[in-house]
């Protein structure tokens, strides 16, 4: 009877992470890390950002998913962007380190943008380009057979070259934004055996959108939200609303379609350091195993004067 109980448990357990595992790796997924605080930082998903305001940024970042889940996702990100002023471009770089269970995954990608007036704003348009790697170490799985050919026995790791674009416009009190990350795509194949179906970098498109409201001169809220969309897979949503007061201390709430609703929170400590944490509240069907996520980040800029000749037309809150 007990050895039944582990078999069910084991069962149980080795389902749940083959779930989360294929969800990662097989074309119909979403590929790309979960973020909750993307309306604090749209580096990570629009390289049209890079310098669109007047500082020299970089961010650090960690997210921990399905807390509590041995193998749940964990993601670091490190960005740093900053304009060329005088000529109207920004440039930037980013590298996420993203693990989930025996299977990890690296980005490094150099980033490019311009800027150009157009009416009462800003448009930018912004290019990634770099390397994206991903590895699986198999001798972390569970085996039905010791000697299995079909699988590689140690850690295999595959290198793509990797690409993005991004439009943006922007004004002082509102933003929208197209982008797509993963330009080149490709197949991810582990084993080196033909096969008709192997994992596969897929392209996912965002679409951005913000809006800054004062009701008062210390009180603003700030609505904002992000459309996701990987071929094979359902859309998803992200709605914020965020509401700043004098400028300096903002608190946030929000649900992201099918998953979770987020809390999320920002201080600027000094003009230079602002800390933001953020937690999801999950409500779909992995809240049985776990339905908590932490995301801190902290941000360092240094303000640059701009050109008398250039004037600034970026939005708030950019910073």
């Amino acid at each position: 009877m007990i050895k039944e109980k582990r078999h069910s448990l084991f069962l149980m357990q080795f389902s749940l992470f083959l779930g989360i595992l294929l969800s990662s790796l097989i074309a119909f997924s979403q590929q790309e890390p979960m973020y909750t605080q993307n309306n604090f930082d749209r580096l990570m998903f629009n390289p049209a950002y890079a310098g669109s305001s007047n500082w020299i940024v970089t961010s650090l970042k960690h997210r921990s998913q399905f807390v509590g889940l041995e193998g749940g996702p964990s993601t670091d990100i490190l960005t740093i962007h900053a304009p060329w002023q005088a000529r109207s471009v920004g440039y930037g770089g980013k590298i996420i380190s993203d693990r989930l269970g025996a299977t990890s995954q690296t980005t490094i990608n150099g980033i490019g943008s311009y800027h150009l007036g157009l009416g009462k704003g800003k448009m930018s348009v912004g290019l990634e380009l770099g390397l994206f790697t991903q590895s699986i170490d198999f001798s972390q799985l569970y085996r039905n057979d010791k000697i299995d050919n079909a699988i590689p026995p140690g850690k295999t790791m595959k290198a793509k070259l990797d690409g993005a674009f991004g439009l943006q416009y922007q004004t002082k009190n509102y933003f929208v934004g197209f982008s797509i990350q993963h330009l080149y795509g490709g197949s991810l194949n582990f084993t080196g055996i033909d096969r008709s179906t192997v994992a596969e970098l897929r392209r996912h498109i965002f679409i951005s959108g913000g809006y800054v409201k004062d009701f008062s001169k210390s009180m603003s809220m700030q609505p904002c939200f992000l459309l996701k969309k990987v071929s094979g897979a359902p859309m998803q949503l992200d709605i914020y609303a965020n509401f700043i007061y004098k400028e300096k201390y903002t608190l946030g709430i929000g649900y992201r379609t099918g998953d979770a609703l987020t809390f999320s929170a920002k201080v600027h400590v000094t003009d230079a350091i602002r800390i933001s944490y953020s937690y999801d509240f999950r409500i779909s069907q992995i809240a049985t195993y776990s339905n908590a996520a932490h995301e801190f980040m902290i941000r360092y800029g240094i303000k640059l004067l701009p050109p008398q000749q250039i004037k600034e037309i970026n939005p708030r809150y950019y910073f």
